[in-house]
């Protein structure tokens, strides 16, 4: 019975050093127009245009005719979009643009905010 105890506290110890806390910081990645103060960011969202920034990637998506597209650069009509002045909403999700509806409701507050 001992021996059983000592194994089942053995197998504690050991899942609990698993279990340690992993911090993602990503500072070098992040652009230097995004908001100051985030040791990690996977997503900026832009209630001016709809559309995400995606920081691990580098890349942009944009709804296009009912798709989200991926790109390096954002298409000519986001010409106007200053992206140094333009509100940006943290969004630490995968593939927030799959939650779109709900993200441009919960933030259609900031939409013509440039206050960053």
């Amino acid at each position: 019975m001992r021996y059983f105890l000592v194994l089942i506290v053995a197998l504690l110890f050991t899942v609990a050093l698993d279990a340690q806390v992993h911090v993602n910081i990503n500072l070098d990645s992040q652009p230097v127009w995004g908001p100051t103060g985030y040791d990690y960011v996977e997503n900026y969202y832009f209630p001016d245009v709809e559309g995400y920034y995606n920081v691990p990637t580098h890349h942009y998506y944009y709804n296009q005719n009912g798709r989200w597209i991926s790109s390096s650069t954002l298409p000519a009509r986001y010409g106007k979009l200053d992206l140094y002045k333009a509100h940006k909403v943290v969004i630490n999700d995968k593939q927030p643009w799959k939650n779109h509806a709900a993200n441009r409701d919960k933030y259609a507050s900031f939409k013509g905010q440039h206050d960053q």
